[in-house]
């Protein structure tokens, strides 16, 4: 029997159960988080704080959105444009046209990309698999602010400094309106209650109202001015100046300090870490405000918006967010922070085969593997010593 043929198909065939069934997708290897700039989108390794690769493109980009999968970030510049990016290969696709100027995108769940066109006072719905774009009906104004989550079909839409809030379920073609006490700036989708998380200025607050129901389930005061906010998976965050308040639906305290302005915010997929864009880099807090990363993007790097991969953060599969405990702080570490007893590598490939290997869903289906291949050894064991009786 040709065995090493044999075993050379035995190893194929388990390499490709090994990664069909762990289905793990860590962005192209590396990224996790990508940043839109006027050099073009960055991809950046936040464990590492390094940025992996640049895409540049023309016009610069100003939104970003990932598919529910993860497999392509859709962006959009200040055109009538919207240029998907497969995430594996990074290369450029085909442009989806879409009826006007684009402000903002999300994606939902679903299959449908949902775009504001300010201009137009109407939304863009593109079915990314079946190529068609329609649009909304009228808007009660320029909506340019929008906020979607892969957990949920539907997206809120606002238009900043007013006080009107459109529920929308793309898949239908839908809208709701409500209003709420203050002029809109920033929107979240609360990953984990099924609401919209809305900040306002005068008043200073955020104020939770329910997509089903659009019912204002509850307002916090803020201690100041909001420009930002985020819904991680054990608290929401919000944003002002310098500051950072964690609000749990009754009060708002603090949460962390940040070196400059805030002026987006965006939380991990799994919601263990909190991105915090300013004017020369990016933040990376915890779930317990403590400083983890500092990402220095300067000049044409500078962050304009942020979306983060649809699968953990090198930061949670590195380390783990709940691991971190005061008692595990080495001398002189900072408290809570979530350490690394050797110092992060800058090699991404060594950090991404690290990180793979201890993906749960991809451990598994290398079990299953490694047993293929133990059967296979078995049967030729079992068939060579049959071929050496007969002979």
């Amino acid at each position: 029997m040709k065995t090493g043929k044999f075993l050379a198909a035995s190893g194929a065939l388990a390499s490709l159960l090994t990664l069909t069934l762990s289905n793990a997708v860590l962005a192209n290897g590396v990224g996790d988080l990508y940043v839109a700039s006027s050099a073009g989108v960055l991809e950046v390794h936040v464990k590492t704080s390094t940025v992996v690769s640049t895409i540049p493109m023309v016009p610069a980009p100003q939104s970003l959105a990932f598919s529910p999968d993860g497999h392509t970030l859709f962006v959009s510049g200040t055109g009538s444009s919207v240029t998907p990016i497969d995430i594996a290969t990074l290369d450029v696709q085909a442009s989806i046209t879409m009826p006007g100027p684009v402000a903002a995108l999300a994606f939902p769940a679903g299959q449908v990309l949902v775009a504001t066109m300010p201009l137009r006072r109407t939304l863009a719905f593109a079915v990314v698999h079946g190529g068609t774009v329609t649009e909304s009906a009228e808007l009660p104004g320029a909506g340019n602010l929008l906020a979607g989550d892969r957990r949920d079909a539907r997206v809120a839409v606002a238009e900043a400094g007013k006080s009107w809030l459109e529920i929308v379920d793309p898949a239908t073609n839908t809208l709701k309106k409500t209003t709420v006490a203050g002029g809109i700036v920033a929107l979240a989708i609360d990953r984990a209650t099924g609401g919209v998380l809305v900040a306002t200025q005068s008043p200073n607050a955020l104020i939770r109202v329910d997509l089903t129901s659009l019912v204002s389930t509850w307002t916090v005061k803020l201690p100041g001015t909001p420009v930002a906010v985020a819904s991680m998976a054990s608290t929401i965050v919000v944003g002002g100046g310098t500051s950072l308040w964690k609000v749990d639906g009754k009060t708002a305290t603090p949460f962390a300090t940040t070196r400059q302005s805030a002026l987006v915010l965006a939380a991990s997929d799994e919601g263990s870490v909190l991105h915090v864009a300013e004017a020369t880099g990016i933040e990376v807090f915890d779930a317990r405000g403590a400083l983890q990363r500092t990402l220095e993007l300067t000049d044409s790097r500078a962050p304009v918006a942020m979306a983060a991969v649809p699968s953990g953060s090198s930061l949670f599969l590195g380390e783990g967010a709940s691991d971190a405990s005061p008692s595990a702080v080495p001398s002189g570490a900072m408290p809570g922070a979530m350490t690394t007893p050797v110092p992060p590598s800058t090699n991404t490939v060594a950090d991404t085969v690290r990180d793979v290997a201890g993906y749960p869903p991809l451990q598994g289906a290398a079990v299953v593997a490694a047993g293929i291949l133990l059967l296979c050894w078995l049967f030729i064991r079992w068939y060579d010593k049959r071929q050496v009786r007969r002979g």
